[in-house]
């Protein structure tokens, strides 16, 4: 499986603004899992800024702007 990760200064989920933040897709674009960090992570895409973070119509995580 691969697994692709994206690091931001902040993400947006639900109600939540999270700092430092990993965000891991799978291969069809859709997020797997997502938590802060403190130190920096091998294979990490670094895009800065903010991620939104949303549902779409199956219920599944996705990014919604980059």
């Amino acid at each position: 499986m691969t697994v692709r990760r994206i690091a931001a200064n902040r993400v947006l989920v639900d109600d939540c603004e999270l700092e430092q933040c990993v965000v891991e897709l799978d291969a069809h674009g859709f997020v797997t899992k997502y938590y802060t960090f403190t130190h920096e992570l091998p294979f990490t895409e670094w895009l800065g800024g903010t991620l939104r973070l949303m549902r779409n119509s199956e219920g599944k995580l996705i990014i919604a702007d980059v």
